[in-house]
């Protein structure tokens, strides 16, 4: 098939979970189709990154923008009021992206167009193209929660601003598609009251299990590691929650523990943390592999989110242990006790990793039955494969 696949952004460095998804995506659709990618430059490393897509197989279109990353200014707040959108949509709509799209639809030919995200969304065409939407995350409960976590009147008012924004435009645009494409069965049940049930389907997260691989020799004793992109707030307000509400009750039965918070673009609130004894801010690190090595237990203390997190299934694919707040293990089918740990209140969260950092043989038994659950269920491999399975079908159909 020859498929055209549009992303907002290029994937490449693996720098957050979105990026990791589209290029692994990517890398399975196009060992047996034609596959091109339109992008937008966001990253003045972009131009640099696309020989790596090419190598995947895959034809690069990189669209040049002004200010990368795409600014939010007020003209793009004024946007958003007047056309309905949510701000981070409008921050990629972007003449020069449409026109090259539309350029590639009337100078070649497609057997379907897949869009990533709602920020690609808001270009569909009405053609006898299949259609594809492929949604990472319910972006208007992230805002919901947002709104429900700040006390700020301000904060409170702007983030339900955004929450209604989305929900209109979740609700407006994914009927269009032949198919809505979500992370999770939580994701899929928000988007089935909009539409048809058998037209929205889970195609997960997944990790690479060849990459990601059980390595002990490099562990270190007490040792707590969280990884994501520190200019999101959802990660900035998770690892500032552990670091404030539940590391100190650690330290009351384990004084050596660390915690090492990995991470693109730390906010001043997160570089804070780092003044304080035994917490380190990396910022952007090279490779993960090494840190996910180090760490004792991988922590996901997330208050606000929505999809499903690929650094659980990267932490688990390496045999790591992972305590988690229910959010952050939303929408993966994990044995509570058995494959992860899940804990939401402090003090809860801070006995379970003191029992895992106390208890080796038991840490050892839950990173390896993680392990197991990866290969059988969160194999790029065979989720590459069913997004095939689901191109071939709405092509067919049409």
């Amino acid at each position: 098939m020859k498929i055209l696949f549009l992303s907002p952004t290029l994937p490449y460095p693996l720098t957050d979970g979105g990026r990791i998804r589209v290029f692994n995506l990517l890398k399975q659709i196009a060992q047996n189709n034609d596959v091109s990618i339109l992008a937008l430059e966001t990253q003045d490393t972009d131009k640099d990154s696309i020989t790596i897509i090419q190598e995947l197989g895959v034809n690069v279109h990189l669209v040049e923008n002004d200010t990368t990353p795409p600014a939010v200014s007020i003209n793009t707040i004024l946007s958003s009021l007047i056309n309905r959108q949510p701000i981070t949509v409008t921050r990629y709509n972007i003449s020069t992206y449409q026109q090259k799209f539309r350029e590639l639809l009337e100078t070649h030919t497609y057997d379907v167009v897949h869009y990533e995200m709602l920020h690609t969304a808001q270009f569909h065409v009405e053609t006898d193209l299949p259609s594809i939407l492929s949604l990472q995350n319910v972006d208007s409960a992230i805002w919901g929660r947002l709104q429900q976590e700040t006390m700020n009147p301000f904060y409170k008012f702007a983030y339900w601003t955004q929450f209604r924004a989305f929900k209109r435009y979740e609700e407006r645009l994914s009927p269009m598609f032949d198919v809505v494409t979500c992370t999770s069965d939580i994701d899929a049940s928000v988007y089935q009251q909009y539409c048809s049930e058998n037209r929205v389907v889970v195609i997960p997260n997944g990790v690479d299990v060849a990459h990601f691989s059980p390595e002990t020799t490099s562990q270190v004793l007490a040792h707590l590691i969280y990884i994501g992109s520190m200019d999101w707030f959802p990660n900035e307000d998770a690892v500032t929650f552990f670091a404030e509400d539940i590391l100190p009750l650690i330290r009351k039965s384990v004084p050596d523990v660390r915690f090492t918070i990995v991470g693109g673009n730390p906010s001043e609130r997160v570089q804070r943390l780092a003044n304080e004894e035994g917490i380190e801010v990396t910022g952007r690190v090279p490779e993960i592999k090494p840190y996910f090595a180090e760490a004792t237990i991988f922590v996901v203390p997330l208050r606000i989110g929505s999809g499903t997190r690929l650094k659980i299934l990267e932490a688990l694919a390496m045999g790591k242990a992972v305590v988690s707040t229910s959010v952050g293990a939303e929408g993966l089918s994990l044995q509570n006790r058995e494959e992860i740990v899940i804990a939401d209140e402090p003090t809860a969260f801070a006995e379970e990793v003191v029992h895992l950092l106390t208890i080796p043989s038991l840490r050892k038994e839950i990173g390896e039955n993680g392990r197991k659950r990866v290969e059988q269920d969160y194999d790029w491999r065979n989720i590459g494969k069913k997004l095939v399975g689901i191109y071939e079908s709405v092509v067919s159909e049409k």
